[in-house]
């Protein structure tokens, strides 16, 4: 009999309008795994008064369907993709492409139909008034979203900005080992050590202990615990390999109106392919998240519209469950190899969760900067 997981709709997101009737901003979070868009929500809104400093911005927390978990002996939780193991999530990425793919898919809707409402008819793009975020996995879930692109009408659209909690990059290994011309990948001690025990998992029983990614946030009753998020631990097996089709497609590719625009003849030959190499790299790596996430191939680009995004990732520098070393890795892609703007700061000594008020206030002023959020000063 053949085995299907049944496959249920997203829940329709928690929403909270504006307090003023004038509206600027979306920010579309998504909370980690285990947890549900209402929960998060509200305690992230209550945690510094959210919907008072930020009285034009409508807040939208949607909530992960339900998927078996793998850990847990196949039991349904709210989460994004299915993965095997926090330790190192480059381990058994076969378990996280069917869900990396629903969500982006879902993600992808859901910014388009808050950019229409935030358009209202004027003729201009509200696109960039969206704000994407994300906690733990949720942070992860809509990073590879946004690398992903196909985001519009045109494909070419992108959010205003992005901003990240607690959280990694899936895939992160396999891009970071396409995207090194050189062949050489930088792994730290620990990752050749976990490359080590990439084919134990046949010795590995399942039965590791399961924490909540969420258990920091409040001293919330141990009744609370039981279906917040969940952290992976155990032996993993190696990640399958996915290849991106060389199908060609217009989508998502930004032309430039003229090709001898930027020509520079005091360019040498080597500048040139050095320049050459690089975009095509980006091109690889962006092509094999899109492939994951079920779109068609890009062609090199003088640009990407997706990593035109500004971000901001902040992390405890004590997490005991997604490693402030994995959210590290992340910073180290997305700004070295793909080139992105991203502001990066490490709370020392805080754990899993959003440090409050120091990452919120960060996270705000940020967004001040840089999408020219309206923010109210706390009182």
């Amino acid at each position: 009999m053949e085995n299907r997981q049944h496959k249920k709709g997203y829940p329709t997101p928690f929403s909270i309008h504006p307090i003023c009737p004038k509206h600027t901003h979306t920010f579309i979070v998504l909370h980690g795994r285990g947890s549900n868009g209402e929960r998060f929500g509200c305690e992230l809104l209550d945690s510094v008064n959210l919907r008072a400093r930020l009285p034009t911005v409508k807040f939208v927390f949607p909530t992960a369907s339900k998927r078996r978990s793998t850990v847990l002996k196949k039991i349904p939780i709210n989460q994004w993709f299915d993965n095997y193991c926090l330790d190192d999530p480059n381990q058994r990425t076969d378990l996280q492409v069917e869900g990396l793919m629903e969500t982006a898919q879902f993600l992808r809707e859901l910014i388009n139909n808050e950019a229409h409402i935030l358009s209202d008819g004027t003729g201009e793009s509200g696109y960039r008034r969206v704000i994407l975020g994300g906690l733990s996995q949720g942070c992860a879930a809509a990073v590879f979203t946004l690398l992903g692109g196909g985001i519009g009408e045109s494909g070419n659209e992108r959010p205003g900005a992005f901003f990240g909690m607690s959280g990694w990059l899936p895939f992160e290994k396999q891009l970071n080992s396409m995207m090194n011309v050189d062949g050489i990948i930088n792994d730290s001690d620990d990752e050749k050590e976990a490359d080590g025990l990439d084919h134990q998992d046949s010795e590995h029983d399942g039965d590791g202990k399961e924490e909540s990614e969420e258990n920091e946030s409040s001293d919330d009753d141990e009744e609370d615990e039981e279906d917040e998020e969940i952290d992976d631990r155990s032996d993993i097996d190696r990640a399958n390999s996915i290849s991106f089709s060389d199908a060609e497609s217009d989508a998502f590719v930004l032309h430039t109106e003229d090709n001898f625009a930027s020509f520079d003849p005091f360019r040498s030959d080597a500048q040139e392919d050095s320049e050459r190499g690089t975009r095509s790299s980006i091109t690889d790596a962006l092509n094999h998240v899109r492939d994951i996430l079920d779109l068609e191939p890009i062609f090199i680009s003088e640009t990407f519209p997706t990593l035109q995004t500004p971000i901001f990732l902040g992390h405890g520098s004590a997490d005991p469950k997604v490693s402030v070393h994995l959210g590290d890795k992340m910073v180290e892609l997305l700004s070295k190899r793909l080139e992105m703007d991203v502001t990066w700061k490490a709370y020392e000594g805080f754990g899993h969760w959003y440090k409050v008020p120091d990452e919120i206030d960060d996270v705000l002023d940020f967004l001040r900067q840089n999408v020219g959020l309206p923010v109210v000063d706390a009182s």
